[in-house]
């Protein structure tokens, strides 16, 4: 009888095999953590409290908002009402902040810190007046002049310049217009209160509102220009007024068109 020849069945090549297994271990090396060929790409942990935070703003370099203080020698207490010796008081301390949070909000701005009031308290408005003309002629794109003071009130009850602020005590702020030999007083009192109304509504209560004296504070130089009277001096400290800065920043930097 014819011997029968086995049929033998064609099965996968090893070389086929073996790329399977590659492919099988590769994968598996990744699922479990391991990475043959060098450590893994290790990704930056976001730190802790800024994941919802936004991006800075762009700051714009074009100067928006002139600020300087024609009484730069004022304290808040419990330090004397005037710093002597020839250095600035609180309330440059107070612009200096009002400033770097504008810069936090996209606006620069100018902070003249000259001691417009030393030697003599009474050409305070006079030399000032002198270094904004000088300055708005450098720098025509200022669409806000503020000289930014702090008030000397006498018999008013405690409180009386404090507000509430998201449970902290904040300086309020009072907005003056000065109407003598001022072609801008209209202009001037127009801007005054649309700081004030704003700031009113974003934190009710911190503005004491706008007024007029019968006095001379270069209001004539810019339509947009106005005295900024942050706190008092027996009624406030520079922490309370610092704060208060930092909430007219936020709401002056929606202002800037």
């Amino acid at each position: 009888m014819a011997r029968l020849r086995r049929q033998e069945k064609n099965g996968p090549g090893l070389l086929f095999i073996l790329v399977i297994l590659v492919v099988v271990a590769v994968v598996g090396a990744r699922f479990f953590g391991f990475y043959p060929g060098g450590e893994p790409e290790e990704v930056e942990p976001t730190p802790p409290g800024q994941e919802d935070q936004q991006p800075a703003p762009k700051v714009d370099p074009i100067p928006r908002i002139l600020v300087y203080h024609s009484h730069a020698t004022e304290n808040y207490k419990p330090k004397d009402s005037h710093q002597t010796g020839g250095s600035p008081g609180d309330v440059v301390e107070v612009g200096n902040v009002f400033v770097s949070t504008l810069r936090q909000h996209g606006i620069t701005a100018i902070h003249d810190r000259t001691i417009h009031d030393k030697p003599r308290y009474s050409d305070a408005f006079i030399n000032s007046a002198k270094m904004v003309e000088e300055l708005l002629g450098q720098n025509t794109q200022i669409q806000m002049v503020l000289d930014i003071h702090r008030d000397g009130l006498e018999d008013k009850p405690e409180g009386y310049t404090t507000a509430l602020v998201n449970g902290s005590n904040v300086a309020k702020i009072l907005f003056v217009v000065g109407d003598q030999d001022n072609t801008r007083v209209e202009e001037n009192l127009a801007f005054a209160q649309k700081i004030s109304d704003a700031l009113e509504a974003k934190y009710p209560g911190v503005s004491r509102g706008v007024r007029v004296f019968k006095s001379d504070y270069s209001g004539q130089l810019h339509p947009n220009s106005v005295m900024v009277i942050i706190g008092d001096w027996k009624g406030n400290t520079l922490d309370e007024a610092i704060e208060s800065a930092k909430l007219l920043a936020e709401v002056v930097a929606g202002l800037i068109e």
